[in-house]
């Protein structure tokens, strides 16, 4: 009797032992997931932050709007480092500043960040800063802004993100899209050719002090694994007969 009493004893120590085991391997195991997550995302925020502020430009580079709309920054040559070239995909935008506008947007343009075929866009609801709609000409059909988006729709499928998304007259608009044109169709004809190839693009929109709207942006692009792309550009934001108060939005047709 005495043994049996002792035998069931043991087996209730041996269990209660194996449960504190099992208990702490699961302690120690959830806490090294948390680590690695806590690490992830760590890491992750580091990186883009690390990437939104390769942007090189600064306002004081700019010089005053003389009649180009278009004009070729640092000898046409973008400001990437050796660090940027990768061939991995990536679309990085920056948060909104302590005045609800949008920064840096920078991304590894491929097949795989652009919208798939047959792909519709949808519409954008969202208005950002400086968004005051002027409508001009014969039956109010002109309009002086568009939304538009830092990283092209057609480039990195990105549509109605607040992150993506600046005020800018019809004119930055039109010059905006001659070179996500170009960029879409370099990456297209290497598709066609059966190459998976990457284009570095980077858009960085500058204000003046705490205006609404941006003075305008740079574009810059560079193709990865050959030569093929590459600029630097700053487009105005500005429309011709037109004055803007870029610290509001507001304007007016001068003629």
């Amino acid at each position: 009797m005495k043994r049996n009493v002792k035998a069931k004893s043991k087996l209730k120590q041996f269990e209660i032992a194996i449960s504190i085991i099992i208990t702490l391997l699961l302690i120690l195991y959830t806490t090294l997931q948390n680590k690695d997550k806590l690490s992830e995302n760590v890491s992750s925020e580091t990186t883009k932050t690390n990437i939104i502020k390769n942007s090189n430009i600064h306002r004081d580079n700019i010089p005053q709007y003389s009649g180009e709309i278009v004009i070729s920054i640092n000898h046409d040559v973008p400001y990437f480092e050796d660090k940027d070239i990768t061939t991995e995909n990536f679309e990085v935008y920056s948060t909104l500043d302590e005045f609800n506008r949008a920064g840096v947007a920078f991304a590894n343009i491929c097949k795989y960040t652009m919208p798939p075929k047959e792909t519709k866009r949808g519409s954008i609801s969202y208005k950002p800063t400086g968004w005051i709609q002027y409508l001009y000409g014969e039956n109010n059909s002109r309009h002086l802004y568009e939304r538009c988006h830092l990283i092209a729709w057609q480039l990195g499928n990105e549509n109605n993100n607040k992150q993506n998304l600046i005020t800018g007259t019809s004119q930055m608009n039109t010059a905006m899209i001659e070179y996500e044109n170009i960029v879409a169709k370099w990456i297209k004809q290497r598709n066609n050719q059966g190459k998976d190839y990457h284009v570095l693009y980077r858009v960085t929109p500058i204000y003046d002090g705490e205006n609404k709207l941006a003075t305008g942006i740079e574009i810059e692009a560079k193709s990865v694994e050959e030569d093929g792309v590459s600029f630097n550009k700053f487009i105005y934001n500005t429309q011709d007969n037109f004055g803007i108060d870029y610290s509001t939005g507001e304007a007016k047709l001068l003629k």
